[in-house]
C-alpha cells in the first residue's frame, strides 16, 4: 500500500514538472490552487539594459540649486574653467579635478556670460560688472542697473544688454553706458502689451535685433536695425523673423505672413532680402510647393527653415526639399527631397544638420534621429531609459537618462561606448571643457574624463 502511494506521489510531482515545463497550469493535471487575487492583465518584456564599460567621474562638487533660480543658464564653461554659483557667489573651477580657484565677493544674479577672458553679468542690485575669469577680479561694476536681462550679448567693444524691448549698450572695458533704444513699434504700443525678444545680432556697424509684441489679440514682430554709435534706429521691418545669414551688407530673414492656411494644395515662404545699412528691400525669394495631403503633417505657423553651408533645408509637409542657396532661381527645384520621418507624437525637426545626418527629436521619450543628407537613411541613438538631456558634441551623443546613467555613444556608428552612474532624474545643460563632460545635476557638478576619440 505504501509503494503505491509513494508511486502515486512520484507520478504527480513528476507529472507537475513535466506541465510547467511545458506551460500548463496545475489545474490541467487535477491539482487545485489557491490564489490570493488574480492580476486583471500582466504583461512586459523588461529591458536588459546597454552592456558597457562603467566610467566612474573623476570628481563631483556642490553648487546652488538651479531650481532656486528663474533662469538656468548660470554656468559657464572657459580656459580649461567652468564658472558657476555656490552661496549665490560666482566660482571658478578647474575643469579637470573640480578644485574651486577663486570665489567671487559679491552675490551675483544667474545670468552672466563669458566673453574673451572676462566675465559679464549683474550683481544682486542689479548692477552691470564684469570681472577677470583668470583672477576673478573685478574690472568696473556699472551705474546701469538691470535686475533680470533676458540676454547679455558681446560684440566688439560694447556689451548689450537686452530686456524686454529695451536695448542697454555698455562699454565693455569701463562699463560706462553709451546709449538706450527703447525698440519702439512702428504702431501705436498698448500699455497691455509685453515684449519678447529673439536675441541680436551683429551686423558690421548696426546690430539688428528682433521684437515681439504680444497684446490681447494679436502678435506683432519686428526686425529693428540699431546704429551702434549712436542706439538710433534706423529702420524697422514688421513680421520679419531673425536674419538666418548676413553677408556682404544684406540680411536674409523669413517673412511672416500671418494669414490663416487656405484649403488649396499650394504653400510657399519667402525670404527678404535687406540692405542692412538703408533697410531698402534688395529682393525676394518664393519657394513654393504642393501640400501632401497623406503626410499627416501640417506647420500652421512656423514652416521649419535652416540654412547648412550652401543648404538651404525646407520641411514641406511631408518632404524635406533641399536647395541651393548661393543660385536661387524663381520657380527653382529642390537639388534633393526626402520623406519626412513618421512622426510620433511630440517629435520635431532641430532645425539642424551635423555630420551630413539632418536631426530629430521627440520630447515624450527624449529620443534623438536623424535622416543622412546624401540618402535619407535613417538612424537613431537611444539609450536604454527615458533621456532627461541630450547632447550631441563632435562625435559623441550623451543621453543622461531618468534612471541615473548617462551613455556616452559614437554619433557615426551609433555604438555606445561607456556609461556613468550620475544618480540623478533631472539635468541642466552638459557642457565639454578641456576634455571633460561637465554634468549638471540640479545641485551639483560632475566631472567626467573622455577618451582621446570623443575629446
Amino acid at each position: 500500500m505504501r509503494r503505491k502511494l509513494m508511486l502515486r506521489t512520484i507520478l504527480t510531482a513528476s507529472a507537475l514538472l513535466v506541465a510547467i515545463q511545458i506551460g500548463q497550469t496545475a489545474d490541467n493535471i487535477g491539482i487545485s490552487q489557491v490564489y490570493a487575487e488574480k492580476p486583471v492583465i500582466s504583461f512586459g518584456l523588461g529591458n536588459p539594459g546597454i552592456q558597457t564599460p562603467v566610467v566612474q567621474p573623476t570628481w563631483s562638487t556642490k553648487v546652488d540649486n538651479w531650481e532656486e533660480y528663474i533662469t538656468s543658464n548660470y554656468t559657464m564653461t572657459g580656459e580649461g574653467r567652468i564658472f558657476t554659483l555656490r552661496d549665490r557667489k560666482l566660482i571658478a573651477l578647474n575643469a579637470q579635478t573640480g578644485k574651486t580657484i577663486w570665489t567671487s565677493n559679491d552675490a551675483v544674479n544667474s545670468m552672466f556670460v563669458y566673453q574673451g577672458g572676462n566675465i559679464y553679468g549683474t550683481l544682486s542690485d542689479g548692477s552691470l560688472f564684469a570681472l577677470s575669469a583668470s583672477s576673478g577680479k573685478k574690472l568696473w561694476q556699472s551705474s546701469v542697473k538691470i535686475e533680470k536681462p533676458n540676454a547679455i550679448e558681446v560684440f566688439g567693444d560694447t556689451l548689450y544688454v537686452l530686456i524686454d524691448n529695451y536695448t542697454f549698450a555698455v562699454h565693455v572695458k569701463t562699463g560706462k553706458q553709451l546709449w538706450v533704444n527703447t525698440g519702439s513699434q512702428e504702431t501705436t504700443e498698448p500699455q497691455e502689451a509685453y515684449y519678447t525678444s529673439s536675441g541680436i545680432k551683429d551686423a558690421g556697424d548696426i546690430v539688428l535685433r528682433t521684437i515681439t509684441m504680444h497684446e490681447a489679440t494679436h502678435t506683432t514682430q519686428q526686425l529693428n536695425a540699431i546704429d551702434k554709435k549712436t542706439g538710433k534706429k534706423l529702420w524697422g521691418k514688421t513680421n520679419q523673423d531673425v536674419p538666418f545669414k548676413i553677408e556682404g551688407g544684406l540680411a536674409y530673414s523669413i517673412k511672416h505672413n500671418n494669414q490663416p492656411i487656405v484649403e488649396d494644395a499650394e504653400r510657399s515662404i519667402t525670404v527678404t532680402v535687406i540692405n542692412v545699412k538703408t533697410g531698402e528691400v534688395k529682393g525676394s525669394r518664393v519657394y513654393r510647393w504642393n501640400v501632401n495631403a497623406d503626410s499627416g503633417v501640417e506647420y500652421n505657423a512656423n514652416v521649419p527653415t535652416y540654412l547648412d553651408g550652401n543648404d538651404f533645408y525646407i520641411h514641406q509637409n511631408g518632404i524635406i526639399a533641399r536647395y541651393d542657396f548661393k543660385n536661387y532661381k524663381p520657380e527653382g527645384k529642390p537639388l534633393q527631397t526626402y520623406s519626412e520621418p513618421s512622426y510620433d507624437h511630440g517629435s520635431y525637426p532641430f532645425y539642424k544638420v551635423h555630420r551630413g545626418r539632418i536631426l530629430f527629436g521627440n520630447s515624450q521619450n527624449g529620443m534623438l534621429f536623424s535622416m543622412k543628407s546624401v540618402n535619407g537613411q535613417y538612424m537613431s541613438w537611444t539609450g536604454d531609459n527615458p533621456s532627461a538631456k541630450t547632447v550631441i558634441y563632435g562625435k559623441g551623443v550623451y543621453i543622461a537618462q531618468t534612471d541615473g546613467i548617462l551613455h556616452a555613444i559614437d554619433f557615426d556608428s551609433g555604438k555606445p561606448l561607456f556609461r556613468v552612474k550620475t544618480g540623478a532624474r533631472q539635468y541642466d545643460s552638459i557642457l565639454k571643457e578641456d576634455g571633460f563632460l561637465i554634468v549638471q545635476t540640479p545641485d551639483k557638478l560632475i566631472g567626467v574624463k573622455l577618451p582621446s576619440a570623443l575629446k
